[in-house]
């Protein structure tokens, strides 16, 4: 019993260690998206996708042994060791990186939206006014092809 909850500590730890490491690539992120660094974007992007798979096959190997603890406290009613600190300090990191990628994601979006509006402007596709003056919505002009004269 006492190697299951001692597995499960160690995990754990190495669990916060990732997320540690997810917040610190997700405030990398944010710099890169605010800087318009594409080659930052790329690296970060790597590094997220490394630490996600080691969190997620970290999380199989915790609920392993969350549930083989289980299963010894039932059959042999000795109490676990618990780990309460070290899951209070995950869930903690979890909810930081999930609010971190939420603005991320919100920063993406913006950026999105800046580039189809200025390429809707190169196009030549943008109206004035979004109404004619019957209060209908205006006929699009024609777009035209980027570079075209």
């Amino acid at each position: 019993m006492e190697h299951l909850s001692q597995g499960l500590i160690a995990v754990l730890n190495e669990q916060i260690r990732c997320a540690e490491e997810m917040l610190r690539a997700l405030s990398e992120e944010n710099r890169a998206l605010v800087d318009g660094d594409a080659e930052l974007l790329n690296r970060v992007g790597a590094e997220k996708a490394r630490l996600v798979a080691a969190l997620e096959a970290l999380e199989t190997e915790r609920r392993a042994l969350a549930t083989a603890i289980e299963t010894h406290v039932t059959h042999n009613g000795s109490e676990p060791s618990a780990p309460d600190a070290s899951w209070r300090m995950l869930l903690t990191l979890v909810a930081e990186c999930k609010a971190q990628n939420q603005r991320n994601g919100t920063l993406v979006k913006a950026r999105s939206e800046q580039v189809r509006i200025a390429l809707k402007a190169l196009r030549g596709s943008m109206d004035p006014s979004c109404y004619d003056p019957s209060g209908l919505a205006a006929a699009p002009k024609s777009a035209r092809r980027l570079g075209s004269a």
